[in-house]
């Protein structure tokens, strides 16, 4: 199949999909995976002082993935951004929830919502023992300035890319306070990056600054 009929017969595919992920559990004889998942809160209701609620949509296909995600709960004015989460072998991931106590995090982490996996495994090594090569990796999937009506829809997908058996992907909403509409390069961090220097200093995250924080998840696993 060439390139311009593969990306045609593809888009059409998503078109069919989309309308009926939120139905569709299961994989089919293409290939195809879509689920629906519930929303956990993180930290929304600490930091953002409201309480998060909705559902993700999740669709693995042969020609790549997409998503989309409900949520309600937004704080008016607020920024918030979403992001891909891949976790390949949740088998091999820390298993115990981050706490104050343990690591440099305002709150618990909730326990149990991606089964043995969780923030710690952003930075837990592999079994190599290769620290540049941690068990999860993330990228941005959509933004947004949340409205009045505290309700919003994302979206986003990952052309070309089909998650492994077993694997786990997440949508992941992070929190970044009210929107700088007056300081358009603090807007754009805000809309752009998770704004935490863990993840790297300085265009990730400056200290100091306003942060961002994990404020609700979609977890999703991809069956055997």
């Amino acid at each position: 199949m060439n390139k311009v009929l593969r990306q045609v017969f593809g888009i059409g595919l998503l078109a069919v999909a989309s309308a009926t992920a939120a139905h569709a559990s299961g994989q089919n004889s293409w290939g195809w995976y879509c689920d629906s998942e519930t929303l956990t809160t993180i930290w929304e209701d600490d930091v953002g002082l409201s309480e998060l609620s909705g559902r993700g949509n999740l669709c693995t296909t042969p020609y790549g993935s997409f998503g989309s995600m409900a949520v309600r709960g937004l704080t008016p004015g607020n920024a918030y951004t979403v992001w891909w989460v891949y976790v390949d072998k949740p088998g091999q991931c820390a298993g115990f929830p981050l706490t104050p106590e343990v690591a440099d995090v305002p709150f618990p982490e909730p326990a149990g919502y991606a089964g043995s996996c969780g923030f710690a495994d952003f930075f837990t090594p592999d079994v190599s023992g290769e620290f540049l090569n941690p068990l999860v990796v993330y990228g941005r999937m959509d933004a947004v300035v949340a409205y009045g009506s505290r309700r919003t829809y994302f979206r986003g997908d990952i052309r070309d890319f089909e998650p492994a058996p077993g694997s786990q992907v997440w949508m992941l909403i992070f929190g970044h306070g009210p929107a700088d509409t007056m300081d358009k390069r603090q807007l754009a961090r805000q809309l752009l990056t998770p704004e935490d220097p863990v993840s790297g200093t300085p265009h990730l995250g400056i200290e100091g600054r306003p942060f961002g924080y994990p404020s609700g998840v979609v977890v999703f696993h991809i069956p055997d």
